[in-house]
């Protein structure tokens, strides 16, 4: 037992310095913390070979730290479970930032969740929880205060960090905050609000999101984005694109199958180097511009600008 908890305790030293995007060494802990009540030291987890972690699939620690701020309350909570059978990941998360990292090697789901509130109450009604489903996915959630005073100022967030075998399948659900996603398999995202970046995903690519800004990087599979508001931003998809957009600029370069614009409310589109045909089904305000499309081009005529 002693080996065991030993062996807990060292790879919660590892993952809490993994942070945002892992080897960026940015701490899981926020830069308004206490430097009296936490030290942060950064360790690469490539340099830690085989820890191994005999224990419950899911083990959770807490801290409390009180600091002046929208943070007046902090809390934290690091899960880990064997990534043995898992097929996917399901993350619901609400209000916070959400990174999700795929890391090559990984051999558990690792979940950090930093927890803000405004009030003592509001961080005791925050939580992170982790589920193992029959059907070979797991289900990450934030939860949150049922009721909040919408008066003065009044936070509760959890920001959230996910580690997952590189290529794992995932799913998002969230609310508010921006999210940054590298190195998954298959990625769906439903997004309300908050910036969304994502870049190195192994499979197919799909986005539903209502309002910020939308930036996609290197993309095994077929990319779908559906956003209302925002600018959209997708350079390096191997398979197509399919595109609805409501109002923002859309740049899109290096697609090896064909691109789609099914609808565009306002903005301008710019599409580059697509190996297979580019069509513009529905405009509405704003300058189209295409060159090195090697398919057929179908645009609407008076917005038409080849190059």
């Amino acid at each position: 037992m002693m080996k065991t908890g030993l062996r807990a305790v060292a790879l919660f030293t590892v993952y809490a310095t993994i942070g945002y995007g892992g080897d960026y060494a940015v701490g899981l802990l926020s830069a308004e913390s206490s430097p009296e009540a936490i030290e942060v030291v950064q360790v690469d987890v490539k340099a830690v070979p085989n820890v191994v972690v005999d224990v419950k699939p899911t083990v959770v620690s807490r801290v409390q730290v009180r600091h002046m701020g929208e943070c007046s309350f902090r809390d934290e909570r690091r899960l880990v479970s064997s990534a043995s059978g898992v097929d996917a990941v399901s993350i619901d998360a609400g209000a916070g930032e959400l990174h999700v990292e795929g890391r090559e090697g990984l051999e558990e789901l690792v979940v950090v969740g930093m927890l803000c509130a405004s009030h003592e109450e509001y961080l005791e009604a925050l939580d992170v929880s982790l589920e193992r489903r029959a059907d070979g996915t797991v289900h990450m959630a934030t939860h949150y205060p049922r009721q909040r005073d919408r008066h003065g100022s009044n936070t509760a967030r959890v920001d959230l960090t996910v580690l997952v075998p590189l290529g794992m399948d995932v799913e998002v659900d969230d609310s508010s905050g921006d999210i940054t996603v590298i190195g998954t398999g298959d990625l769906e995202i439903d997004d309300s609000s908050g910036s969304i970046r994502v870049s190195s995903i192994l499979g197919s690519l799909d986005i539903d999101d209502s309002s910020g800004s939308v930036s996609v990087n290197d993309v095994a599979g077929d990319a779908v984005i559906d956003d209302s508001a925002g600018s959209l931003d997708i350079q390096g998809v191997e398979g197509s694109v399919l595109v609805s957009d409501g109002a923002g600029g859309i740049d899109i370069a290096g697609v090896g199958r064909n691109v789609v614009i099914e609808s565009d409310g306002a903005g301008s589109i710019d599409v580059r180097d697509v190996a297979g045909d580019f069509t513009v089904e529905r405009d509405g305000n704003g300058s189209i511009r295409h060159s090195g499309v090697e398919g057929r081009v179908d645009v609407p005529v008076r917005r038409r600008r080849g190059g």
